[in-house]
């Protein structure tokens, strides 16, 4: 049977296996507030047992490893919400910060702009041979188009700060997924399988920060890799020790960037399948979100140029001629005689025409640019008596046309919102409810989307982050065996000095 010496071995396996757990717990104590940091848990075995003739002695205790208590489901839905969070909170931060703009009910608004246009008109009926009446019609005309414009650019400079982040935030997804293939290294050429814990939790920050970026699918493969494509699947982001970068590049001469996955040589474009994460709320909101409306913006612009150009055309000016166009492309040209809009963007022939032959998404095109095109007919500015106030006879002191034209501002047909014809004020009244309806949406969706990623970090806190009073309580139960072990050799020292002492006389 096992002897005193082997009994000072299950001692000593008894301290040594007391101290190695007490420095797990001693790490944990120190990692309390790390960020990202996964409890850990040693886990201790009993030595294999010796036999001695018929009976089996045991050989003390040994630390087989130290186990990241983590939940690798949770940590999977932390990646996919976190992606969605953070696309939520650009959109709700762009949205939000144009509606305010967009939205302006004041005298510089886009409704009181339009309304004065047309009031413009109504004063000019009362007294359609008043030059200060013209001028001043010219001049509310002028300052509907500036506000246009402005709100305009003001979408314009959004969607231009939204693709200068693009190129900077496809470098910190290529700079994460490149560290995370290094890490996949590191854990793949582990000598224990599982054991490198601290790699692994650097790579779930890692990971946590690239969901922020864009929507991820992450699977762990049996070597402990991951595997990171795009939500879509489109495009490999990391294999195993590789990592295939992101290129952004500028679609053509002054266009906006596109973003593409090199995949060792096969290039991808795969900028409409980002879609969650900062960068794929960037390119939504460049691409989509703000482009509608732009074009709810050109479909009252192209409205209200149909409406005046036509109608004016129809009147008389103080010089007994027919009337111009009352609105001209920038550059000066006239619209096209029929439709009163532009001739070179393969619009149908009549207003009409064009809403019947809209369909799909390609109504947002019909119209685009139509702001920017805007301008007062410069004929009119300089010469105020060529507006068309007389109807057809043209009499002097005749203000049919004007009538006609003030008329426009309650014309329910007048706009054509997307194959749906619709008046002025409910046009500018659906862009004001759009623009706030998507902000309480994005708002919402923020909101829930924190609150579901919060209560996944809880339930990951839960298990995988260090309590301290447990790690108390461990330290205790460590200690009391550490000191049993001690006391246990002790007694086995006394033995052999008493067998030593009094046997060896």
């Amino acid at each position: 049977m096992p002897g005193l010496n082997a009994s000072l071995y299950l001692g000593l396996s008894g301290l040594q296996a007391q101290q190695a757990a007490l420095n797990v717990v001693g790490h944990n104590i120190a990692n309390v507030n790390t960020p990202g940091y996964t409890r850990q848990r040693a886990d201790l075995t009993a030595g294999q047992s010796q036999i001695e003739g018929q009976v089996y002695f045991g050989t003390g205790v040994t630390l087989s490893s130290v186990q990241g208590i983590r939940d690798r489901f949770l940590d999977l839905q932390i990646y996919r919400e976190t992606a969605k969070q953070t696309g939520a909170d650009e959109r709700y931060a762009a949205v939000n910060a144009i509606s305010s703009a967009l939205g302006d009910t004041s005298s510089t608004g886009i409704a009181a702009q339009i309304q004065a246009f047309f009031q413009g008109f109504q004063d000019l009926s009362t007294k359609p041979e008043d030059a200060a009446l013209r001028t001043s019609l010219l001049g509310k005309a002028q300052a509907m188009i500036t506000g246009l414009q402005t709100k305009y650019q003001l979408l314009t400079d959004q969607r231009g700060n939204a693709d200068q982040s693009i190129a900077a935030q496809v470098g910190e997804v290529n700079t994460l997924t490149g560290q995370i293939a290094q890490l996949n290294q590191r854990i793949s050429t582990e000598t224990t399988p599982g054991a490198d814990n601290d790699a692994r939790d650097q790579r779930k920050t890692l990971t946590d920060k690239l969901a922020g970026l864009v929507g991820i699918n992450v699977v762990e493969s049996s070597q402990g890799e991951y595997q990171i494509t795009l939500d879509t699947g489109s495009a490999v982001l990391v294999t195993g020790s590789s990592s295939f970068d992101l290129v952004a590049k500028r679609a053509g001469s002054g266009g906006y960037l596109q973003v593409a996955s090199d995949m060792a040589g096969n290039v991808v474009d795969v900028t409409s399948a980002i879609r969650d994460g900062s960068l794929g709320a960037k390119l939504d909101l460049r691409d989509n979100i703000l482009v509608g409306f732009q074009a709810q913006l050109d479909q009252i612009a192209a409205g209200l140029a149909s409406a005046a150009n036509l109608t004016h055309r129809n009147g008389i000016a103080q010089n007994g001629l027919a009337g111009q166009d009352f609105f001209q492309n920038t550059p000066g040209a006239n619209f096209n005689p029929v439709t009163g809009l532009p001739t070179a963007d393969g619009l149908p022939n009549s207003i009409s025409a064009a809403t019947a032959s809209l369909s799909g998404a390609g109504w947002t095109d019909r119209y685009k640019g139509m702001v920017n095109l805007l301008s007062v007919n410069a004929a009119l500015v300089k010469d105020p008596s060529l507006i068309a106030a007389a109807g057809a006879g043209g009499a002097k002191g005749d203000n049919s046309n004007a009538l006609v034209m003030a008329a426009f501002q309650n014309d329910n047909s007048a706009v054509d919102m997307g194959g749906i014809p619709t008046g002025f004020t409910s046009a500018v009244a659906a862009l004001v409810t759009d623009l706030g309806s998507q902000a309480q949406n994005y708002k919402a969706q923020s909101t829930a989307q924190q609150n579901l990623v919060s209560a996944l970090q809880a339930q990951r806190d839960s298990v995988s982050g260090v309590n301290l009073d447990e790690e108390a309580s461990s330290m205790m139960t460590l200690q009391r065996g550490y000191q049993a072990s001690a006391r246990f050799i002790s007694v086995i020292n006394q033995l052999t000095d008493q067998l030593v002492n009094q046997f060896g006389k």
